[in-house]
């Protein structure tokens, strides 16, 4: 089952990345597949809509400081996945086995994650690194082709640029805060709702594939954003989350 998490003390930005980051979870296994196609395009138009109100605007000071952090965790992403491809043609078949390794698991987040959109290369370098943490194939892999300082670089640039984002969008919705309030409190019920119909039909096919993998996925994401929470301290307000709908 999908864990709960308070969605009220999160932050807009941080809000719009934790449903651009279940979005992406639930795409990459086929809303098709898990049967809640309407679900999760109702939940993608309103998550659409609410990154639309903090469209940047291209004269604003931090604009041009997070055009300069995009780039730079663009040239970490680049100037790794480059490596790793020299490397797979080494003489050494242990350093061509390490990078090979690395470049099936950039594979998996797609061919050009530089070019991607700014909330889902935020969503894809945190779940690279996640691995790189994890994985233990990948663990040794970025020790053994000596890419631990390209990964701090990875790791610190796409943090800068998330904080920097975040920033410039809390300060474009305080200057529309009535039209936010409205798609925030929409988006919470259809998030609500997209979360509920995963776990009614991971019940239903007795925590079969493609649900278990996806309610796993989802239920790391969550932890990560219960832990950002979690450090504010213990002031954090409790909500009480709608029940679990049917399946339909």
């Amino acid at each position: 089952m999908i864990k709960s998490i308070v969605l009220q003390p999160l932050r807009n930005g941080e809000f719009i990345q934790f449903l651009t980051d279940f979005l992406v979870i639930v795409d990459k296994n086929n809303p098709d597949n898990l049967q809640v196609r309407p679900a999760f395009e109702a939940l993608k138009s309103l998550t659409d809509d609410m990154e639309n109100l903090f469209k940047i605007s291209q004269a604003s000071i931090i604009t041009r400081d997070i055009e300069g952090l995009d780039e730079r965790r663009d040239r970490a992403v680049n100037g790794i996945s480059t490596v790793a491809t020299g490397f797979a043609y080494s003489f050494d078949p242990v350093v061509s086995r390490h990078a090979r390794t690395l470049e099936a698991h950039f594979k998996l987040f797609g061919s050009g994650i530089a070019k991607d959109n700014y909330q889902s290369q935020t969503t894809s370098i945190r779940n690279i690194l996640d691995d790189w943490e994890t994985k233990q194939p990948l663990k040794e892999a970025i020790t053994a082709l000596n890419l631990d300082s390209w990964k701090a670089e990875l790791q610190a640039a796409n943090e800068d640029f998330y904080t920097a984002y975040t920033s410039r969008n809390e300060e474009l919705a305080s200057s529309n805060p009535d039209n936010l309030k409205g798609k925030r409190l929409a988006s919470n019920a259809a998030y609500y709702k997209l979360r509920d119909r995963l776990n009614a039909h991971f019940e239903i096919n007795d925590g079969a594939e493609p649900w278990a993998r996806t309610i796993s996925l989802a239920n790391q994401s969550i932890d990560n954003y219960n832990a950002l929470l979690a450090r504010r301290g213990p002031d954090t307000p409790a909500v009480v989350e709608p029940p679990l709908a049917e399946a339909s």
